[in-house]
């Protein structure tokens, strides 16, 4: 699979599938301690795959893409909240953000350095 969108739609997926795990098979230890560092990460993976995905591009614009990564972030924590045991915050999203953004800020600087 050497498809780069796919493998993007294929991490929105699984970015869905896991917000869909009720709240009390989620195991402790990834609790609440780490879970805005763990959004960050989340989302710093889904900016380097949707920059991969659509930068060869001509239509290509970054901040559409941050755009629909933070919207898209908005739907997954509006998802969870109709998950038993889930609930949503406002701080997530900021995460999520946070994560988009960088994830597509190392993204656009490590292809723009590649001749």
């Amino acid at each position: 699979m050497k498809n780069p969108k796919i493998h993007f739609y294929l991490f929105l997926l699984l970015i869905i599938s896991v917000s869909s795990i009720p709240g009390k098979a989620v195991p402790s230890i990834i609790g609440l301690t780490w879970d805005k560092l763990l959004h960050c990460i989340e989302y710093s993976i889904l900016g380097l795959l949707g920059h991969r995905a659509y930068y060869k591009q001509n239509n290509f614009n970054i901040y559409i893409l941050c755009i629909a990564g933070v919207l898209f972030g908005c739907f997954d924590e509006l998802w969870q909240r109709m998950i038993p045991g889930r609930f949503s915050s406002h701080y997530d999203i900021i995460a999520d953000g946070i994560g988009v953004i960088s994830g597509v800020s190392i993204s656009h600087f490590i292809y723009k350095k590649r001749p």
